[in-house]
């Protein structure tokens, strides 16, 4: 009885708080009594049985607040598919007039082309115009002109590591973020300094190891901001630009900087399992390319490291020399993050009397009510000022690294080619390979980058036709 007084009057003390913390409805949605069926992934019910105290406490009053200023109830979706099978499910629940669910708090973007392509997603961009947010977060869930989902902070981006230690050994004078730093990381200054680097390691060391997929995903966009297949469906590997990003690999191969990846078992290239035996384990490879979750490990195997942004070619332009800050069309990228208030399509029919536009603004607003107080509203709204800067993240041991990764951030492009995969478009060639393996085709085969990437196009582009994307 005690923990329940307990419970009671903690509920009743946030309750009270929430005019103060949190402004609901301020754009006057009414959801006529009806239910709101929600899909949360990797957040609280506090609805759910199990649920803890704590959390129930903290999220009990939010949620009833909400109900009450968009005059509606929830209810909770939970999918009995496993992970990779639930976009079918999705699919055929819209297909059948009846959708799982009606708004997530979370979806992966490399689902959101293979659902909009089968009609499941609705255009939430009516929505997302009425929220105070930096255009990028609202273009994270963009799928040609269509908006899926929306972000609340700057993502990514992935990007180059390296051993400073080994590389000091070797005897080089600045280390790649200091290259960097002074405006020396275009093409040329980049395969110079790979080059004497090679030449200055120990025997059976290598200057680099990169997939050439990873190349292709992240190298390109700080090239003028090219992408094997862009947002709008426009085709990009066969651009000045993303294949002299390409050849700059090829030299680099040619010129033995770049380690050969591992054999499988199984006779293939072990491009994901090259880089944890060697660089991380601080052998052999004095640079490679990593991702966020991966960096702050090298914490623990590594006595010095670094992080340093792609390098840029011709499509990019530094407008002063030696400041970093005034590389013009240079970009980071991403391909796959969590997309906040994706909308099933056809729910407006559990919504009777209601308009889908209206359906699909008000809950727009009304996850964005559930999931962040004003304190996090105003924080979003003021990273939309041009002037703003985002606070170094933690996981670098010395400040350009923190500082180079934080512009980078600030300088980013979505990349859609996870999303392309995962919804079976784009085929490379022969409708066999991806385009992941389109981009290493001219290194496993042998053949020329231009002849290879231009024999995909055709393939490429009927697989889009057939999708609906282009006409």
């Amino acid at each position: 009885m005690k923990k329940l007084v307990t419970m009671v009057l903690v509920i009743a003390m946030f309750a009270m708080m929430m005019p103060a913390a949190f402004a609901m409805n301020e754009k006057g949605y009414d959801l006529q009594g009806n239910t709101v069926i929600i899909r949360l992934w990797d957040n609280v019910n506090p609805y759910a049985e199990d649920v803890s105290d704590v959390d129930k406490a903290t999220w009990l009053p939010i949620y009833e607040a909400v109900k009450e200023a968009y005059n509606c109830n929830f209810e909770f979706y939970t999918s009995t598919s496993a992970w990779d099978d639930m976009p079918a499910e999705w699919i055929q629940s819209v297909a059948g007039g009846d959708p799982a669910w009606h708004i997530t708090n979370n979806l992966s973007s490399m689902w959101a082309m293979n659902l909009g392509a089968n009609g499941a997603l609705a255009d939430i961009s009516a929505g997302l115009a009425e929220l105070d947010m930096p255009q990028l977060f609202k273009d994270a869930g963009m799928v040609g002109e269509a908006r899926y989902g929306f972000i609340t902070g700057f993502p990514g981006p992935e990007g180059l590591v390296f051993n400073r230690q080994m590389i000091f050994d070797a005897g080089m004078e600045y280390d790649p973020g200091e290259m960097f730093a002074m405006g020396k990381w275009d093409y040329e200054s980049f395969y110079n300094y790979m080059v004497e680097l090679q030449s200055k390691l120990p025997e059976g060391h290598y200057a680099f190891f990169i997939d050439p997929n990873y190349w292709g995903i992240f190298a390109p966009p700080a090239n003028g901001g090219q992408m094997a297949v862009h947002s709008d469906f426009s085709i990009g590997i066969t651009s000045d630009e993303y294949i002299e990003t390409f050849e700059l690999l090829e030299k680099l191969m040619a010129a033995g900087c770049v380690r050969p990846a591992n054999v499988t078992d199984s006779g293939d290239p072990d491009y994901w399992g090259t880089p944890a035996a060697t660089f991380d384990a601080g052998v052999e490879v004095a640079m490679t390319h990593r991702a966020g979750w991966q960096m702050g490990g090298l914490n623990n195997t590594l006595s010095s490291w670094g992080y340093v942004p792609y390098p840029w070619g011709s499509g990019t332009t530094l407008a002063v020399e030696g400041d970093y800050t005034s590389l013009q069309n240079y970009y980071g990228t991403y391909y796959d993050l969590g997309l906040t208030g994706a909308v099933l399509e056809g729910i407006e029919k559990d919504f009777p009397g209601l308009e889908a536009e209206y359906v699909e603004k008000a809950l727009v607003n009304l996850i964005y009510d559930l999931l962040w107080d004003d304190d996090a509203k105003a924080e979003i709204k003021a990273m939309a000022d041009p002037d703003f800067v985002l606070e170094p993240e933690s996981q670098f041991s010395d400040e350009l690294s923190a500082e180079l990764h934080t512009w980078v951030k600030q300088h980013t492009k979505f990349n859609p080619i996870a999303n392309l995969q995962n919804a079976g478009l784009g085929m490379s060639y022969g409708g066999t390979v991806s385009l992941y393996g389109l981009t290493r085709k001219p290194f496993t085969d042998g053949t020329s980058v231009r002849s290879t990437f231009e024999a995909a196009v055709p393939e490429i582009e009927a697989s889009f036709r057939d999708a609906g994307y282009i006409k």
